[in-house]
C-alpha cells in the first residue's frame, strides 16, 4: 500500500476497532495481581478474582529432574481482529476498563482521546485492538512474512528449560528465552553457516518439518560474548502450574519480527510473561502467548525499520496517534489519577512445537529502511499524502 494512502488512512483514526479463556484461570488474592505487574502500586488493595492473570505458583515438591526441553514457537498472531484480540494477552493493571464509566490508572496523553476498554475478564490488548491494523498499513505482509520466516527457522522464538520434573505441576524451572537464527530436520553436524545462511554442502540445509526432531540454531547475540552457558535472556525462577509454563521476561529484550528484506518490527516489552499451555504429552504448547507493556519511545524507536523515519509528517502522525491510544503505563505501579499512559498493552499468540537444541548461529540484524533511502524524498510522499488526505475533507 503506498504512503499517501496510509498516511490517509491514519488521519481517519482509531476507531475501528485464541486464547481460550478457561485455559488461563482467574486467580483470586492481590498476590496474584503483584506477580502479573498491576499498576495500582504498593500497599492499594484490588480484587483481581475476575481478572485474567497467569496462573499461580504451585506448592507441590518439585521431584527429580528430567532431559531439557527445547520449545519453539511458530505461527505467530498479530492480526487479532473480530474480537479475537479480547481473548489474547493479561489484565495487567488490576482493573477491568469497561463503559459506561471506564476505570483506568492512567489517562490518554491526548486529552480528547477515550480510554482503551478491555477484552475478557480485564485483558489489556491495545495492540491487537487498535494498533495491529495501522501497521498492518505499513506492512500488509508483516504477518505472513513472520510466519513464512518462522516456518523456515528463522525468527522463530525459543524457550529451553532445564531443571524441570516432567510434569505438569513444577514450582522452579530455569527457562533461556532466544530466537532461531535458523532451523532445519537435518543432522547439525552435516551443516554449516555461509554468512547468515545454513547450508548442508553447495545447497540451503532442509528446512525444519515441525515434527519434534528439527534442530534449532540460536541466535548467538543471546548470549553473553557467544558463551551459550551464559543466556542473556532467562528466568531460573519460572514455574508449571496445571500444565501451564509460566516465564517472566526481562525487561526491554528485543523480539524481532522479519517481514521480507526490507522491513520488520522490534518489540520491547516491560513487565512482560510468556506462558503457555502444554497438551498431554509435552510436545506443544497451544497456545504460547507473550504479553506485557510497549512503551511508546521503543515503539517510535522501531519506526525506522518499517519506513517511518525520523524527522517526516509521517513520524508526526504516527507519534500524535499513539498518545490517542496509550492505555498503561510502561512501569508497573506509577499509575495514578492524572498520569498520562506512556505504553501500549499487548497480547501476542503463537503454537508452540518441541524441538531439538543445536548450539549458536549468527544474528541477522532487522534492515532499516530509513538508512537506505533519504528523508526529504520519504517527507515529500507522506507531505502528499497529508494534502490528499486534507483534500478529501479528513
Amino acid at each position: 500500500m503506498g504512503r499517501e494512502v496510509w498516511i490517509a488512512a491514519v488521519a481517519i483514526g482509531w476507531g475501528c476497532s485464541v486464547l481460550d479463556p478457561s485455559l488461563i484461570a482467574n486467580e483470586s488474592g492481590r498476590d496474584a495481581g503483584r506477580d502479573a505487574g498491576a499498576d495500582t502500586g504498593p500497599g492499594v488493595d484490588a480484587d483481581v478474582s475476575d481478572l485474567r492473570k497467569v496462573p499461580l505458583r504451585p506448592t507441590s515438591a518439585d521431584g527429580a529432574d528430567v532431559a531439557p526441553l527445547t520449545i519453539a514457537l511458530r505461527d505467530v498472531v498479530l492480526n487479532q481482529g473480530g474480537e479475537r484480540w479480547r481473548t489474547i494477552g493479561l489484565d495487567l493493571d488490576d482493573v477491568d476498563t469497561q463503559n459506561p464509566v471506564p476505570e483506568v490508572r492512567c489517562e490518554p496523553p491526548n486529552v480528547e482521546a477515550e480510554a482503551q476498554l478491555d477484552g475478557e475478564a480485564g485483558i489489556d490488548n491495545a495492540f491487537g485492538d487498535k494498533l495491529f491494523p495501522i501497521v498492518q498499513l505499513a506492512l500488509p505482509e508483516l504477518e505472513s512474512e513472520s510466519r513464512r520466516n518462522q516456518g523456515e527457522g528463522l525468527g522463530a522464538l525459543v524457550l529451553r528449560m532445564t531443571g524441570w520434573n516432567g510434569t505438569g505441576n513444577d514450582p522452579r524451572v530455569d527457562i533461556l528465552l532466544t530466537q532461531s537464527a535458523a532451523a532445519t530436520s537435518a543432522d547439525p553436524e552435516t551443516v554449516r553457516f555461509e554468512g547468515f545462511e545454513l547450508m548442508q554442502g553447495d545447497v540451503p540445509a532442509p528446512a525444519p518439518l515441525w515434527d519434534g526432531n528439527d534442530h534449532f540454531f540460536a541466535r548467538d547475540e543471546s548470549f553473553f560474548m557467544g558463551d551459550e552457558t551464559q543466556p542473556t535472556v532467562r528466568d531460573d525462577n519460572a514455574y508449571i502450574s496445571d500444565g501451564t509454563v509460566v516465564m517472566r521476561l526481562p525487561d526491554r529484550i528485543d523480539i524481532l519480527f522479519f517481514a521480507g528484506p526490507n522491513a520488520g518490527v522490534r518489540v520491547r516489552l516491560t513487565d512482560a510473561f510468556a506462558f503457555g499451555v502444554f497438551n498431554e504429552d509435552f510436545t506443544r504448547l497451544e497456545p504460547a502467548v507473550v504479553a506485557g507493556r510497549w512503551a511508546i519511545l521503543d515503539l517510535l524507536e522501531t519506526g525506522n525499520n518499517i519506513g517511518v523515519c525520523v524527522g517526516t509528517s509521517q513520524r508526526r502522525i504516527i507519534e500524535n496517534q499513539l498518545d490517542t491510544i496509550a492505555d498503561v503505563r510502561s512501569r508497573a505501579g506509577t499509575g495514578g489519577p492524572g498520569v498520562s499512559c506512556d505504553a501500549i498493552s499487548l497480547g501476542v499468540e503463537f503454537t508452540g512445537v518441541v524441538g531439538q537444541w543445536a548450539g549458536l548461529g549468527p544474528s541477522r540484524s532487522l534492515p532499516d529502511p530509513c538508512a537506505d533511502t533519504g528523508d526529504a524524498g520519504v517527507d515529500a510522499a507522506v507531505d502528499a499524502g497529508v494534502d490528499a488526505g486534507v483534500d478529501a475533507g479528513i
